[in-house]
């Protein structure tokens, strides 16, 4: 039986900071006293979709990640992929934070992020399709 021991890592990295996102959107919906959606409110959206990017993109980066190490893709190349992976999932969230108006710096983060998190998606999936 294949030792899954380096996609634990990073699926459990990525999960602490989907609790950490996740009670952000909490504190703000007891805030703003608003139950489901983000009732207009600016600062609770920027929170949900904080949470909402990095559960649209993460699945299917761990899954990836996951499939490249039973197909025994070097260690040292998963590492790099899924260090990289929360790296990114990082910034994308902190580069919304407080973004009503947002910065050069804010803008740049979420286009590194996004872009990044794409090209890792697609890199992922070319190593799956190479023979």
């Amino acid at each position: 039986m294949e030792i899954i021991s380096i996609t634990p890592i990073y699926v459990a990295l990525i999960a602490l900071w989907m609790v950490y996102l996740a009670v952000r959107v909490a504190q703000g919906r007891g805030k703003f006293s608003v139950s489901l959606g983000d009732g207009g409110n600016e600062d609770l959206n920027v929170r949900v979709r904080g949470f909402g990017n990095l559960i649209e993109y993460a699945p299917m980066a761990l899954l990836i990640l996951l499939l490249l190490e039973l197909q025994g893709l070097p260690d040292l190349w998963l590492h790099i992929y899924g260090g990289v992976l929360v790296v990114l999932r990082i910034i994308h969230p902190l580069a919304l934070f407080g973004q009503t108006t947002p910065t050069k710096m804010q803008r740049l983060g979420r286009m590194v992020s996004a872009g990044g998190t794409l090209l890792l998606l697609l890199i992922g999936a070319a190593a799956l399709l190479a023979p």
